[in-house]
């Protein structure tokens, strides 16, 4: 009976954290460059894993939910969200793969958020403050006339004054995440490459990947598995204890 329990918990406690990732999704649907995460999780070792899982790294709904899930993860979908034109001369958006380079207190990091703004000192930065990076390092905005090319150039009144560095990696699913649409390159191996002609869009931003429907449906379909489970929990201990109160009454 316990073990029943358990694998009940699990299942109710896999259902929380989909809940919770799906969640800042929704709450990150208007923020540009934001890139949709998912939980993953493991079936535990202790129990019986079914036969087909293809391996121990597992996604809720795959038939697999009955068993005990250990959350061991997120996964970031990479997958490109679509341009909303805005008309600003310092918004860019990168279509197909590659990333920002943006100069933050921690070391370099990377974006898709082409948000960009100037800042005090007329450096292109980010909308937190971070510079913006181009190929002979922090860009210097002097004049009245932005134009940013389809190759990353950077002009100021005619005059080509950088070129934005836009990088790639072997690996994406590597990075790390570590808030306002930001990512670490720390794992071991991983090196940017420049990428060359990487199409970029001035007055326009690439917005969230996460669809709204298909979370708002995940969600609901989530809740009511919770309380399921939640149902399995309470029977389960109701039986119990009957069970434990009937041993040893006289018939």
């Amino acid at each position: 009976m316990s073990g029943a329990i358990y694998a009940a918990a699990s299942g109710a406690q896999a259902q929380r954290v989909r809940l919770e990732v799906l969640a800042n999704n929704l709450a990150n649907l208007n923020t540009p460059g934001f890139k949709a995460d998912q939980a993953v999780f493991r079936i535990d070792t202790d129990a019986e894993a079914p036969a087909d899982t293809g391996g121990d790294l597992l996604e809720p709904g795959t038939g697999t939910d009955l068993v005990p899930l250990i959350p061991v993860a997120t996964r970031t979908d990479f997958a490109p969200g679509p341009l909303a034109q805005t008309g600003n001369a310092l918004d860019v958006a990168l279509q197909g793969e590659g990333f920002f380079s943006v100069q933050t207190e921690s070391g370099i990091r990377y974006t898709r958020n082409g948000s960009f703004t100037l800042g005090p000192e007329g450096l292109l930065t980010t909308s937190d403050g971070h510079a913006v990076l181009g190929g002979g390092g922090e860009i210097a905005i002097d004049g009245g006339v932005v134009v940013i090319d389809d190759n990353g150039g950077v002009h100021v009144d005619g005059q080509e004054v950088d070129r934005l560095r836009v990088v790639t990696f072997d690996d994406p699913s590597r990075l790390r995440k570590i808030g306002a649409s930001l990512f670490a390159a720390d794992a071991p191996g991983m090196v940017p490459a420049e990428r060359e002609n990487p199409g970029l869009r001035q007055g326009y931003l690439e917005m969230s990947n996460v669809e709204a429907v298909k979370s708002m449906t995940e969600m609901i379909e989530v809740l009511r598995g919770y309380e399921a489970y939640q149902k399995i929990i309470r029977t389960l201990d109701e039986s119990a204890g009957q069970v434990i109160n009937g041993v040893g009454t006289p018939t």
